[in-house]
């Protein structure tokens, strides 16, 4: 089969490339004796496909004038609202509770004493008095026993304001230091 198809191909692969160039054909020898040669002819030159004419650069054309940008507002920042920096802190000491005892001990002292002075209804007077003095003396110097120092510190907010807290301990916090403000409390940031 192959041997069938070999020689139709190769003529067709001939025919499609075009004729094959002849060599040039001689007039007869004999005429060429005859007759006086004429000049050869030059064979003709192939037409050249002549190039298309390149086309003009296009003339630019004016770009419009780019559309005002507006500024993008910058991301909105967490404030925190309890969180600031602690600006003042001022320290006080406050009486403690009075639980009776020191009022007690005070009354008895208080009388003592006051049996010293007087005769008869007048000591009997100056041991009251002594014991009642003595009662409200006691009551004073237990409170101030039981007395604590506590520390008002003002805090300046990071959302604005200021804020005033009072606290039994500074917990290693002084002024300058950042903190959250939590339930009366300050909690170091």
């Amino acid at each position: 089969m192959y041997k069938k198809l070999l020689p139709a191909l190769l003529i067709a692969a001939l025919t499609a490339c075009g004729p094959a160039p002849q060599p040039p054909v001689d007039a007869a020898p004999a005429a060429a004796a005859e007759e006086p040669a004429a000049p050869a002819a030059a064979p003709a030159p192939e037409p050249v496909a002549e190039a298309p004419a390149p086309r003009p650069a296009p003339k630019p054309r004016p770009r419009p004038a780019p559309a005002p940008v507006a500024e993008a507002p910058p991301p909105a920042v967490q404030v925190c609202q309890d969180c600031g920096t602690i600006t003042a802190v001022r320290d006080e000491r406050v009486q403690g509770e009075a639980t009776g005892l020191g009022a007690l001990g005070g009354a008895a002292a208080g009388g003592v004493a006051g049996a010293q002075f007087g005769k008869k209804s007048g000591k009997v007077l100056a041991t009251i008095g002594g014991a009642v003095l003595g009662g409200l003396a006691g009551r004073e110097v237990e409170k101030r026993a039981r007395g604590e120092w506590v520390h008002h510190v003002t805090v300046a907010m990071d959302a604005g304001g200021s804020q005033t807290v009072t606290v039994p301990r500074l917990e290693g916090i002084g002024v300058g230091s950042k903190v959250r403000v939590a339930d009366g409390n300050l909690i170091p940031n």
